[in-house]
Formats: structure tokens, C-alpha cells, sequence
């Protein structure tokens, strides 16, 4: 029933929409979270957000608070403050802060890797001294390591083989570490060792040549030949291998089976080589001096830069002739230059060059400096080189057995370098060198020609040969004017 009062109408109040608000607050709390996640790790405050169960009671009427820290790099300035002088209490602190929190290992930046500390495993060393009827595989044996042998051997090459050729007195020293071979060490008598060590990789073994620390002293002896150079000169003290170097310096102009004469003297300065104070071996002569028959011969050894050492006159002139007479240390001759029946053809003919007989595979040597201009089969040659020296002059090496490796037509080849071996192929009645000297295209005794000396020393050397040969000339010249007895004087070493 309708009255006169008033009718009231109660209604709710409308809601205030928020979520607008919170829609922006979230993404701009995300857009914090994951720009801070980009940065590098700084030592700043890290982003603080309220944990869940910290967040305070809504406030009626308005929002609840956000907070967001943004680490900003900083260049250029101090770094901050640690919370604790004592990072231990500071960890600390922080677990009783939080006992919830994981402890997790910290992980470094892949530019700051830990790196793992590699110690060399120690190992047990074993020693053999190599005695005579000693092999490889006895020695291993005896070492423990026999079934290294092969994966040793296996590293090939001159390492491999010098390794085969074993001596008495030589030492072998081998490392192992749990019964495998890690190490050997072979020390020959010379001037190097061997160190063969395993590779971590393929677990094989590589070899590695290292020399010893020697030391070189000068040495002068005087001698005077009575009988002959080789008697005479031991006599005084000087080895073999000086011997035979005084004979192939002075070979070019000294026939010392006919031209020696009683009263003769040799002069030489040398040098001797010794490891830890011990004598090693003789090393290269130095100078020497020769007085046969009135005529005095003398020889300086220098080597111009860049290139090997050789002997010359005090004035510059070479010793050493531009070819050797014969390219063959082993041999005699066997068929001279001139007509003659050939063996085969059985016909007189002119025989244009001088045979050798030689064992099957003695070394074939270059008469000079030159170029292989031919390699191969020549018709009844069998297998010839031929070698153009310039100047018009050739040389031709015949009946080979076989040729020197690495060498092909166009090559350049040094005086005395093998070329090839002594053989019979093509028209032979045994194995022989056949050797021809050819001068402006024709063939001439290689017996008897006239051989011209070798290059002498370029003009812009001859300073600094000067300078270096000085000190040997004044030595050469104090023993010749004290005319020194038989024996040796040292002096001194460096």
C-alpha cells in the first residue's frame, strides 16, 4: 500500500576498477626483473622485491606499494663496500636471515673457467748401460717395457733408426708410472740425446732430438814428417778425422802418396769439442799451414753469410777446385780414355769417357757444381746422369744402378753430393762407373784435363774474412817463427 513516505532505494556503491593500475605495475616489475637479469652480475644491491608473505594488508582506498631496484652499471668508480669485512660471517648472517635458502656452488662465467690443476704424474726411472750383444727388444725386457717396443719404433723416420743402432756404454733410461712407459731417454756418445715421450692425445710417442751444452777449445800442434802424414801426425797428438781433413784441404795441390818429402811440416789449428769437461770428438781445423818441398801452402776456414763455411788463401783465393778427378771414393780404373775394343760390341771404337770398377752400390758423387739436365735411361748408358756446369762444361755418369732420391731433372747439385750408385745397367760386363767430361761439346780425358780452381771469394766478404782470420794468421805465424818441436800447445778456450 502506497504511503506518502519516501521509497529508498538502496543500492551498492561501484567498485573502483584497479585493474588498469595493476596491469601497468606488473609489466613494469617485469620489464625491471628481466632488464636486471640481462645485466652482467655487478656487486650493486641486487632487485628487491617483497616476498609473498611480507606483502603488507591492503590499505582501503588505494594500492599497495611496489618497490623495484634496478642495478645501473657504474663505470669508473670505486666498487662498493662488502656488507661484512669477513665474507664467512656475511654468508652467514645471510643463512640465519634466511634458512631457507639453498646453498648452491658458484657457478663461474665461462671467461673465468676453474681451471684444473694438471700435475705431471711421478714417475719410476729405470737405467740400462748397453753392453755388447745387446739389442733393443733385450734391453726393453730388461726395463719392464717390452710390449712398448713397437708403439716406440713406430714414431719412424732417423729417430727410429738411430735408436737401432746401438752401441756399448750408450745409456737408455726409461720413466714409467703405473707400469706404462711415459718416458725413454736414449743417450748416444755425441752431441744430442733422444727424448721419446708419450702424447697425451693418442696416447702415442713422439720423439724429440735435444742437444747437450758443449763447450769448444782451440787447439795448435806443429808436426814434422819423417815417415808419413798419418804416422807423423798422430805422433803429435792429432786424431784421424784432423788427418783426414788436413789431406782433403790441401788434396787439390798435394799428392801425399808421391809429392810428401822428409822435413815437410804441418801446422794446424783446431778445435776440440767436450760435454760436462769431458772430451767429445775433434772439431773443424781452423787454419792450417803446409810446407812440402819448399812452397808453403796455407788454408783459412770462413764461411761468408749465408752460406756454408770453405777454405780459402790468406788473399781470398779458393783451395778447392772446381771439380773432383774422380766421383768415386772407391775404385780403379778399369778402362782408360781412347780407342779400344768394346767388350760387348767387339769392335774397336773410341771410348769417350773412363770406367771405374766399383762393388754394386758404392756412391756416385757430383765432380762439380751444377744442374741434372738428364735423369734417366740413355740407350747402352743404362742409367745416366748428365749434369751441365756451365762454362761449356758437362759431366755424364753411366751404368748406374740407381739414382739419389729427391733429385729430378732441372735440380741443382753441390760438388761431392751423391747423384747416384755404382751398377752394370745398359751395355756392362759388370758393375762400373763410366764417367765423361764433355768441354764445349766434345769429350775429353777426365784424367788429364786441365781443372780450373773454384770461385774466389766475392769482393765484399774479403772485410769481414779479414777480421775473422786474423787471430789465426798471427798463430800460424808464432809457431812457424818459434819453429815448435813436436807436440801441441793449447790456446785457450771459449
Amino acid at each position: 500500500m502506497e504511503s506518502g513516505a519516501t521509497r529508498l532505494t538502496f543500492r551498492e556503491p561501484r567498485r573502483r576498477r584497479r585493474w588498469p593500475l595493476l596491469l601497468a605495475v606488473t609489466v613494469l616489475g617485469a620489464s625491471a626483473l628481466g632488464f636486471a637479469a640481462y645485466l652482467p652480475h655487478q656487486d650493486a644491491p641486487a632487485t628487491s622485491m617483497p616476498a609473498p608473505n611480507d606483502t603488507p594488508a591492503a590499505t582501503h582506498g588505494s594500492n599497495p606499494p611496489v618497490t623495484v631496484s634496478i642495478p645501473v652499471p657504474v663505470q669508473d668508480t670505486p666498487a662498493a663496500e662488502p656488507r661484512s669485512a669477513h665474507p664467512v660471517e656475511s654468508l652467514q648472517e645471510r643463512r640465519e636471515e634466511d634458512p631457507a635458502r639453498e646453498q648452491r656452488p658458484i657457478a663461474a662465467s665461462p671467461s673465468e673457467e676453474p681451471v684444473e690443476a694438471v700435475t705431471a704424474p711421478s714417475l719410476s726411472w729405470d737405467e740400462h748401460v748397453v753392453t755388447s750383444g745387446d739389442t733393443l727388444s733385450t734391453i726393453f725386457s730388461k726395463l719392464g717395457i717390452q710390449e712398448h717396443l713397437h708403439p716406440v719404433l713406430a714414431i719412424g723416420g732417423a729417430e727410429a733408426r738411430e735408436l737401432q743402432r746401438l752401441f756399448p756404454g750408450e745409456r737408455l733410461r726409461a720413466g714409467t708410472h703405473e707400469g706404462q712407459l711415459m718416458t725413454l731417454v736414449y743417450e748416444p756418445r755425441g752431441d744430442h740425446y733422444l727424448e721419446i715421450r708419450r702424447e697425451n692425445g693418442d696416447g702415442g710417442f713422439v720423439a724429440h732430438r735435444i742437444g747437450h751444452e758443449l763447450e769448444a777449445e782451440r787447439r795448435a800442434v806443429h808436426a814434422e814428417i819423417r815417415q808419413s802424414l798419418f804416422l807423423d801426425g798422430s805422433r803429435a797428438g792429432l786424431s784421424d778425422s784432423t788427418l783426414i781433413q788436413i789431406a782433403e784441404i790441401f788434396g787439390w795441390d798435394i799428392d801425399f802418396a808421391w809429392d810428401i818429402r822428409q822435413g815437410d811440416r804441418v801446422i794446424v789449428v783446431y778445435e776440440r769439442i767436450y760435454k760436462d769437461g769431458t772430451y767429445l770428438r775433434d772439431g773443424p781445423v781452423l787454419a792450417a799451414e803446409f810446407h812440402n818441398q819448399g812452397r808453403t801452402l796455407s788454408a783459412l776456414r770462413f764461411a761468408p753469410e749465408g752460406e756454408d763455411p770453405d777454405y780459402y788463401a790468406p788473399d781470398g783465393r779458393s783451395l778447392r777446385q772446381a771439380f773432383i778427378r774422380t766421383p768415386v771414393d772407391v775404385g780403379r780404373i778399369s778402362s782408360s780414355f781412347g780407342p779400344r775394343k768394346h767388350p760387348i760390341l767387339g769392335y774397336a771404337r773410341q771410348h769417350q769417357g773412363v770406367d771405374y770398377a766399383a762393388p754394386t752400390g758404392t756412391p756416385i758423387r757430383a765432380a762439380g757444381n751444377g744442374r741434372i739436365v738428364h735423369r734417366g735411361n740413355k740407350g747402352g748408358y743404362g742409367k745416366t746422369v748428365i749434369i751441365d756446369h756451365g762454362n761449356q762444361r758437362k759431366t755424364l755418369y753411366a751404368h748406374m744402378n740407381g739414382f739419389r732420391s729427391g733429385q729430378s731433372v732441372g735440380a741443382r747439385v753441390s760438388q761431392g753430393q751423391v747423384i747416384g750408385y755404382v751398377g752394370m745397367s745398359g751395355l756392362a760386363t759388370g758393375p762400373h762407373l763410366h764417367y765423361e767430361f764433355h768441354l764445349r761439346g766434345s769429350p775429353v780425358n777426365p784424367v788429364t784435363v786441365e781443372l780450373p780452381r773454384a770461385e774466389p771469394l766475392p769482393a765484399r766478404h774479403m772485410d769481414a774474412f779479414r777480421e775473422a782470420t786474423a787471430p789465426l794468421l798471427a798463430t800460424l805465424e808464432t809457431l812457424r817463427d818459434t819453429q815448435v818441436a813436436e807436440g801441441s800447445a793449447e790456446i785457450g778456450r771459449f
